[in-house]
């Protein structure tokens, strides 16, 4: 094309915007601009605008995982995800955003109850920064606010401090149907094993066991499984001994779990623990009508600085992992040791009621029953009467005591058993934690005794020491969400990587057509 033929054309385009805009067909002026919502009306237009949003996303268009088959003929899922709360439901919406829609979750709870939020989650708002992105992976109309300004307003937005409790399992809700994300409900996940120990490319024999009427009870087998099963998805929520030895089963209860309120009406509660769970459990009692609340503090003095704040940055969030363990080791036992407060509103909520005193250096010594009073007893002497007990006590890692890992907990490598530290800087508890590699997949704790376990990915709280806090996190959901769909995609490349290459080179569609030119009469 000439010069001169080039500067033509271009001269007629500009002509045509400007008479285009001279006559205010596609020009808006600021006022009009602004009094226009830049953001969904309502939940109807929120979701179109979603889908359209994914469609200008969607290339390429196609499936990629071939189809595998077992050789007794039954269904094989690429990828099974246990636990259907906001990692589950991330990972399984990035996961089809790759192509790779031979996919389930599976969660033990029905359908609105999965994670914490609605069953014993007792603050009255998330804990987390109101911006968070939280499992909308890159697609605006998938974020928190984008939801909460279509259901309620730009100005309600505006005037938020942090996103309601409930109102996080309903954007819950609300994303995974207008993904229409593939997780049954009512079905928990039994010991997970190999289907054929000795083979490293081994499936994993997942067995499906029916909680309520939406379940099925069935064995399943998938190439990659994904334990995205909570805060205390490598073990159980803590009760320690002195309790359960000394007190009747009825009289007690660990904090994160369901507990009927109004059977404490009127009644003098016991909560061992300064963590936020304990502040909200002490309030919620008392909000019910318990009579008090005493909080146990084991420490002299509640924690006041947040050791885990400055890991909620964009460095510690992307590139924890990429440290030595030395240095990993070292950085994640100083944020776990040190712990961290409750947020202030957590604390002024349960300060403020009548009923509540906290107990610093006071940790939990004898607990015994005395007729119908139970006797606490703590380091510093004090003889409390109570008649409920509750443990804001956290969890213990433990993958032997967890149903999925039961059948395979021997063969799981922990910290404690790659890294020794310095004297000085050993903590048990560290030691606990899962060594995984950077796929979220558990290590063998002896080489080549369990080669298949690198189809099994902890995406729990369990990623702490190993990849920083990457899972079980609404923030850190942005950056360890993508890692771990990395990871899977990998897996499953590589493991048809035959299969790929030779689709390559036997490639052989045509995509020009060559025809003969048609002949002019008179040609």
């Amino acid at each position: 094309m000439s010069t001169s033929g080039y500067r033509q054309r271009k001269a007629s385009r500009t002509a045509d915007r400007s008479t285009i805009h001279a006559h205010g067909k596609r020009d808006k002026s600021e006022a009009e601009m602004t009094d226009r919502p830049v953001y969904a009306e309502t939940l109807e237009a929120l979701e179109a605008r979603v889908h359209h949003e994914l469609s200008l996303l969607d290339h390429p268009k196609t499936n990629w995982v071939p189809p595998r088959r077992h050789a007794s003929g039954k269904h094989v899922y690429d990828v099974l995800v246990v636990g259907g709360g906001q990692s589950g439901l991330g990972t399984l919406a990035m996961l089809r955003r790759e192509k790779v829609g031979n996919i389930l979750g599976v969660d033990r709870n029905p359908a609105g109850r999965e994670g914490p939020w609605v069953t014993y989650a007792r603050m009255h708002q998330l804990r987390t920064n109101k911006d968070i992105t939280g499992p909308a992976l890159g697609i605006p109309s998938l974020t928190p606010r984008a939801w909460f300004t279509a259901r309620y307003s730009d100005s309600a937005w505006n005037a938020l401090v942090r996103i309601p409790r409930l109102d996080w399992q309903e954007y819950l809700n609300w994303y995974r149907k207008v993904l229409d994300l593939p997780v049954r409900n009512d079905t928990e996940v039994g010991p997970l094993t190999p289907d054929q120990p000795d083979d490293p490319d081994s499936l994993i024999r997942v067995p499906l066991i029916a909680t309520g009427p939406d379940g099925r009870t069935e064995t399943v087998l998938a190439r990659e499984v994904v334990l995205a099963n909570g805060l205390e998805g490598c073990g159980v929520w803590h009760i320690p001994k002195i309790l359960t030895d000394n007190l009747p089963s009825d009289r007690f209860a660990q904090a994160n779990t369901e507990i009927d309120l109004a059977t404490l009406r009127d009644k003098r509660v016991i909560v061992i623990g300064a963590n936020a769970g304990g502040f909200d459990a002490a309030a919620a009692v008392l909000e019910a009508g318990a009579r008090s609340a005493d909080l146990l503090v084991r420490r002299d003095e509640i924690p006041k600085v947040n050791a885990h704040k400055p890991i909620d940055s964009v460095a510690w969030l992307k590139h924890f992992e990429d440290l030595d363990d030395a240095s990993r080791w070292r950085l994640m036992v100083h944020v776990m040791r040190n712990n961290q407060p409750p947020p202030q509103d957590t604390f002024d909520r349960a300060n403020n009621l009548p009923g509540f005193r906290m107990r610093e250096g006071a940790g939990l010594a004898t607990a015994s029953m005395d007729g119908e009073d139970i006797l606490i007893e703590t380091t510093v002497g004090d003889v409390l009467r109570a008649d409920f007990v509750i443990a804001a006590t956290g969890f213990k890692n433990d993958f032997s005591l967890r149903i999925e890992t039961s059948a395979i907990a021997d063969e799981i490598a922990l910290w404690r058993d790659r890294y020794t530290p310095p004297a000085g800087e050993d903590w048990a508890p560290m030691g606990t934690y899962p060594y995984l590699d950077r796929s979220f997949a558990f290590t063998e704790k002896t080489p080549d005794n369990a080669p298949w376990l690198r189809h099994i990915h902890c995406f729990s709280l369990g990623t702490k020491p190993s990849l920083g806090l990457s899972a079980a996190s609404a923030t850190a959901m942005r950056y360890g969400v993508p890692r771990l769909v990395q990871a899977l995609t990998r897996q499953l490349f590589m493991d048809d990587a035959a299969h790929h290459a030779n689709a390559l080179l036997r490639h052989d569609e045509e995509d020009l057509v060559i025809t003969p030119p048609t002949e002019t009469p008179g040609n």
